[in-house]
């Protein structure tokens, strides 16, 4: 049998509903691997044991709340919870205790969900490391800036957890770790209570084991009725290759793997074609710093007048001084650019159901003192399509490289359903 800490969330809550398992036994079975793999992992940044047992003991013992009935759940620390502190990465909050839940941790536990603890970010989100370490190797990055979610997730201690990605925080720490990440289309989950960075592209994300979670998870988080995946034939799907003008940044290994995939996809029965793309994704890659810097730099006001020297010589020499160099009408300019992008970005999408491209240059890099490049990410982010990516592929040293997939704005039920479709083929 399958141990309970690597079960599914979508396992999890059928296991519950039929009674061949407790909450309770859910999450002891999460914190003994807890206990077991932290030391070396270090993916939390506050978790309270016997709060988390007390509250699965009362899950078991009351009525079914929802679709997430019994699974836990771990949110990355920029992420408001009214009994746990959130630090935001900095230890200007050491100490600060919110008075309210994130809308997203609200629906969660209104869904029957069992909130385990506070995963580890870079400072405020952005990529000032924090201690965690990649679960497949220690000395390895496990990208970020949801670095403990991906990590918890990946090393099985959390079964669902959530990020957040401004230019490629939740695709590239999971393709890292060799989880399945989601970036939904801007807006769709509510970002109340969530830590901002640059509000044009802020997404709250998903780190899961399976795709079928992230649809259950995608549920909760948008107050909807649960629909099981309508998985689509392999004959049916249509996918674009995309290499986009960063291809040559990708490692060779990386390049071998996807095209590999469109191969075996392809023999499987999938209609596999290159997708050009239209000329600018360079000049929206160009406009990704001026537009998030613009924004951080005045999101962190308070903290650069009043703590500037609790903050990292990253964050201050980075984002924030590409967001002093930036000029209103520059940001505007930029935002202008962007836009004008996001609207043929129908046309090259063309008659595909998704489009694949890397998730990553490579696999994790050696080294905790940086997180990755999101060089794959942060046009999609800006261009506010839907993201995932997949556990599929194999790297150097036998370490996990994920293939993302992109979907049309506001289509991420399709997006889903395909992607479950790709996993399995090639899975």
């Amino acid at each position: 049998m399958i141990d309970i800490h690597e079960w599914t969330a979508l396992r999890i809550v059928q296991a519950v509903e039929a009674g061949e398992a407790t909450v309770e036994a859910v999450v002891n079975a999460c914190l003994e691997r807890i206990e077991d793999r932290e030391p070396d992992v270090q993916a939390w940044a506050f978790i309270d044991r016997d709060k988390a047992l007390r509250d699965a003991r009362a899950l078991d013992q009351g009525p079914r709340r929802g679709v997430l009935h019994g699974a836990p759940f771990a949110v990355k620390d920029i992420i408001d919870t009214v009994d746990m502190p959130t630090a935001h990465g900095s230890p200007i909050y050491t100490s600060h205790q919110p008075d309210r839940d994130a809308t997203c941790v609200a629906l969660c536990r209104a869904a029957g969900g069992l909130l385990l603890g506070k995963t580890v970010t870079t400072e405020f989100a952005h990529v000032f490391p924090g201690k965690t370490r990649n679960p497949h190797d220690p000395t390895r990055t496990p990208g970020g800036s949801s670095s403990g979610s991906a990590a918890a997730v990946g090393a099985r201690m959390a079964p669902l957890a959530f990020g957040t990605q401004t230019t490629g925080s939740v695709i590239r720490p999971a393709s890292f770790c060799g989880v399945v990440g989601y970036k939904p289309s801007y807006g769709d989950f509510g970002l109340s209570g969530v830590g901002q960075n640059a509000p044009s592209f802020d997404t709250l994300g998903v780190m899961a084991r399976d795709v079928a979670d992230v649809a259950l998870l995608r549920a909760a988080v948008m107050a909807a009725p649960y629909r099981p995946m309508a998985v689509p034939p392999l004959s049916s799907l249509r996918l674009g290759l995309c290499r986009t003008p960063y291809w040559d940044d990708a490692e060779p290994s990386t390049q071998a793997a996807i095209e590999g995939a469109a191969d075996r996809l392809s023999r499987a029965g999938v209609k596999v074609e290159e997708c050009p793309l239209p000329d600018g994704y360079i000049e929206v890659g160009d406009c990704l710093p001026l537009v998030s810097g613009y924004e951080f730099a005045r999101v962190l006001a308070y903290e650069r007048a009043n703590h500037p020297d609790k903050l990292s010589d990253k964050l201050l020499k980075g984002r924030v001084a590409d967001g002093d160099r930036c000029s209103y009408a520059d940001y505007r300019a930029a935002l202008a650019t962007i836009a004008a992008y996001r609207a043929k970005l129908a046309d090259a999408f063309g008659e595909f159901d998704a489009l694949l491209t890397p998730s990553a240059a490579g696999v994790a890099p050696v080294g905790l003192g940086a997180t990755g490049s999101p060089l794959f990410n942060g046009v999609w982010t800006a261009l506010h399509s839907p993201a995932v990516t997949l556990p599929v592929l194999e790297g150097p040293n036998g370490l996990p490289l994920g293939l993302q997939l992109i979907g049309r704005p506001y289509e991420d039920d399709a997006l889903l359903n395909a992607a479950a479709a790709v996993l399995a083929a090639l899975n």
